[in-house]
């Protein structure tokens, strides 16, 4: 009998499987518990190889030397060293501490990720847990990076900042910039109308259909206040922590792999007053652009897709196309959101926008 493999486990998302292994066997369970049925045992042939090393360095220990070897690779810039067949990133730009590989492996791409671990005092201090903070953030380079990039390149699927909610056999659409009350809409909607959550921060997009971001719903203590008995379409997430003043919930599971047609698209943002007013499609294409660029999980990934068209150059023209169709087919509007006035009033705004009266959810759809 095979044993099974203790520091690696298969991800199958989307239809694109994923090997991950890993040298820290905590970061490993907490991959498995945030993306819980998406795993599965090892393939034996995965479209993604994704390798991590977590290396605890000691106060004023050394974390600028290359940790992956850059022997007979050319320095590119600062920060680089590029092949014929690998890219070593030893200076990434948001976190001095993780250093990045990226290789042609014999059956695909291969990515490498190696993480110093060395908090300071402060660090320490500010979060209870920095290390499962560090291992959430992590998430991004071991398994959504890599994925977002192939799916990118072979489907002309793009990520947006945004929330989604499906209305039988339709979507909605939540963009904005964080904080904007995306999760918060989407969540009353759900609770209060009676629809599905997809998705809570990021959603993959093809330019007709919308598909979920599996990341843990998180919700701060005033969107807690906010939504009231609404969050009890909500199963906390035993096993997150690690993010500062934000609670973790589990996030929706895929009801629809075949994606869902977006139905309206909506631009999220605080207001005094309450509305929803048409906006033209290259001026919602514009502001949804301007938002995803600062958007600071959406600028890492540019940044990481970047590298990685440098060993995989050409085929990358799926960011604006996706915008320019999604906008171009599906009616915008931008959404103000009056806080002092509840999420009841913005749930019936939703509601009227799509042409069907407010209703208490008899049967409530939980993630």
């Amino acid at each position: 009998m095979t044993r099974p493999e203790i520091d690696r486990i298969g991800i199958q998302v989307h239809g694109v499987t994923l090997n991950l292994r890993c040298t820290n066997p905590d970061q490993l369970e907490y991959v498995r518990a945030l993306l819980g049925e998406h795993v599965r045992e090892p393939w034996g042939r995965a479209d993604l190889e994704v390798e991590a090393e977590w290396i605890v360095r000691a106060p004023g220990e050394d974390i600028e030397a290359p940790v992956f070897d850059v022997g007979g690779l050319d320095a590119y810039g600062k920060r680089m060293h590029l092949g014929e067949d690998r890219l070593v990133w030893t200076d990434t730009h948001r976190d001095r501490n993780l250093q990045l590989r990226f290789r042609r492996g014999p059956t695909g791409p291969a990515f490498d990720v190696a993480y110093q671990y060395r908090p300071s005092a402060r660090k320490l201090a500010k979060y209870a847990d920095f290390e499962r903070k560090k291992f959430f953030d992590l998430m991004r380079y071991l398994v959504w990076f890599p994925l977002a990039w192939h799916l990118r390149r072979t489907r002309g699927w793009d990520m947006i900042h945004a929330s989604a909610v499906r209305d039988g056999d339709r979507g909605i659409l939540i963009a904005g910039p964080g904080g904007a009350g995306k999760t918060t809409t989407s969540i009353a909607l759900a609770a209060r109308a009676g629809m599905t959550l997809l998705t809570e921060n990021l959603v993959f997009c093809d330019g007709e259909r919308i598909y979920p971001v599996f990341e843990p719903i998180r919700l701060t203590d005033q969107s807690l206040e906010l939504l009231g008995e609404a969050t009890g379409v909500l199963r906390p997430l035993a096993e997150g922590g690690g993010l500062k003043k934000k609670a973790m919930f589990v996030p929706p599971l895929d009801p629809d792999p075949s994606g869902v047609r977006p139905a309206l698209v909506f631009l999220a943002r605080f207001s005094s007053e309450g509305f929803a007013r048409p906006l033209p499609p290259d001026i919602a294409r514009d502001l949804i652009r301007a938002t995803n660029q600062l958007t600071l999980e959406l600028n890492d990934f540019y940044w990481y897709a970047a590298g990685l068209d440098l060993l995989y150059p050409g085929g990358n023209e799926a960011a604006d196309s996706v915008l320019e169709r999604l906008t171009r087919g599906t009616p915008c509007l931008s959404l103000g959101i009056d806080r002092s006035a509840g999420v009841g009033a913005v749930v019936d705004q939703v509601l009227a926008c799509l042409g069907r009266p407010a209703r208490p959810a008899l049967e409530v759809n939980a993630p």
